[in-house]
């Protein structure tokens, strides 16, 4: 009983918080510095608002009759005045360019660039943006009756098919069949591509490509007109005719990274290489109708690399009323994790979004793909007197981190201190801290001396450096400057 009658008992600690006390009572920190979330866009590898160059969809238009994809009529001609309106646009991050097989190789061993092609590359150059591309083997929406070469035809079956959907006049179309001799032409053009393009360090990323319409790995079509139903038309072999053009793919590409549609995860060898630092997953639209098996595989997947949504205009003819808007559209894939988010399949389709649509256009800029963030920074003294350099590094954006990241200090002699994240850190609520060690021979300093601090993404085989999204000013946005603050006892 205590003095002015109040009864004092023992307060027994939990073994965690002893344990927290006596970690505490060991080490000595000090905060370095806050740093806060960056509003607008911030520009990274591995992330950002997609334009098509070029599409099986080249058509110039405002009315749904005249960009009807599945009308038999020639492409718009592409001009390179659209290109480069497209490619200047602050707002484009990554140019796409998805052709069909027929239009980059006319014959064996050579590839044949379309000139709107070595546009790209230039307008790349020009306006410093990053690539993508994605060969097509067959395109429901092709102007032709087939996607492949001529030169092939006569050592590779080609595989009547009819849609329930567009002109019937215009079928049957036809698909080629997967036989070892398709499958050895798709890897010369593999080959081809990757001697050609592999190193580029503008070519972000390459869609695994050469089974299913638009390489997306499936055939929802009809194998006699007289069906009633579509049906996803696949081979027997279809396990092996996969995982070969994965593995081609990825041989041919050794430093690129691999994007590869959400079918394909319906194959065996997916849950094998979705775990590989580079294979990143695609979906070609947002529906109304995708379940929930869909959902959990691009979370899975999206955990160690990017997400990449294709463009679709906001029309759900299968609900009734209208399910959701265009600027519910966005956000639905944003919530889903985007690292990517294409506008429109055509440069006049892009730029009239940018020009109508600027709300949504802000809204994909500020939220799309990761955002890295050294929310805070400590300097702490240990137990045994060493003392590091420790970051709460946070991923403000709905996508994920594509790559292993690479955490670099530079102290004031010029000396460096490095660290590898494992991949995808930071992941979303990640607790973790990571540590730096500060070189004795700065033990003693103070804030009149600094470390700025770097960050690099190695995705596959290349690397890049990150910009800090931050509010904060900083002189050299790939740069955060620590102070050395002195401890406060």
């Amino acid at each position: 009983m205590g003095a002015a009658g109040i009864c004092y008992t023992e307060r027994k600690i939990k073994p965690t918080e002893k344990g927290w006390r006596e970690m505490a009572a060991k080490e000595r920190a000090i905060h370095l510095d806050y740093f806060d979330p960056a509003v607008g866009k911030v520009p990274n590898p591995g992330m950002g608002v997609q334009g098509y160059v070029y599409s099986d969809h080249m058509r110039f238009g405002y009315t749904w009759a005249e960009i009807q994809p599945s009308v038999p009529h020639e492409m718009t001609p592409l001009d390179r005045k659209s290109l480069e309106r497209m490619a200047a646009s602050p707002h484009c991050d990554n140019l796409y360019y998805r052709c069909e097989w027929r239009d980059i190789q006319q014959g064996k061993g050579k590839l044949s660039l379309p000139k709107e092609f070595e546009w790209m590359l230039e307008a790349c150059e020009k306006y410093n943006k990053t690539w993508s591309f994605r060969i097509m083997s067959s395109s429901v929406t092709s102007v032709y009756k087939d996607s492949v070469p001529e030169f092939i035809k006569d050592h590779v079956k080609m595989i009547p098919y009819w849609r329930t959907i567009g002109v019937q006049e215009w079928y049957p179309k036809y698909f080629p069949e997967y036989s070892s001799e398709f499958l050895q032409y798709w890897n010369e053009l593999n080959c081809l591509l990757g001697e050609r393009f592999d190193k580029d360090p503008r070519l972000e990323f390459a869609d695994v490509s050469g089974y299913g319409f638009w390489g997306e790995a499936h055939h929802y079509s009809l194998q006699r007109p007289d069906q009633k139903e579509e049906i996803n038309w696949e081979p027997d072999n279809v396990e092996e005719v996969t995982e070969f053009l994965m593995e081609s793919h990825l041989k041919a590409f050794p430093t690129t990274p691999a994007c590869m549609n959400l079918h394909y995860t319906e194959y065996g060898f997916a849950d094998r290489v979705l775990e590989q630092n580079g294979v990143w997953l695609r979906r070609d639209s947002f529906q109304a109708h995708m379940n929930t098996e869909e959902y959990r595989w691009i979370h899975r997947g999206a955990k160690k690399g990017a997400m990449i949504w294709e463009p679709i205009r906001a029309h759900i003819p299968r609900t009734a009323p209208l399910l959701f808007t265009s600027s519910q559209m966005v956000q639905h894939c944003l919530d889903y994790g985007a690292n990517y988010f294409g506008v429109a399949f055509t440069p006049w389709d892009f730029v009239m979004s940018t020009h109508n649509y600027q709300d949504l256009m802000d809204q994909m800029d500020a939220q799309v793909g990761y955002r890295l963030r050294p929310a805070m920074a400590w300097r702490r003294e240990n137990a045994d007197r060493t003392q590091d350099l420790v970051l709460q590094l946070l991923n403000d954006g709905c996508g994920a981190i594509p790559g292993a990241l690479r955490l670099k200090a530079y102290f004031p002699d010029g000396s460096t201190a490095e660290k590898e994240l494992p991949v995808g850190a930071p992941f979303k609520g990640d607790e973790n801290l990571f540590a730096l060690p500060i070189p004795e021979r700065f033990w003693g300093a103070s804030e009149r001396e600094v470390i700025r601090v770097s960050a690099s993404l190695k995705m596959r085989g290349k690397e890049k450096l990150v910009r800090w999204a931050v509010r904060q000013e900083l002189e050299n946005p790939f740069e955060i400057v620590l102070p050395l603050r002195a401890f406060v006892d």
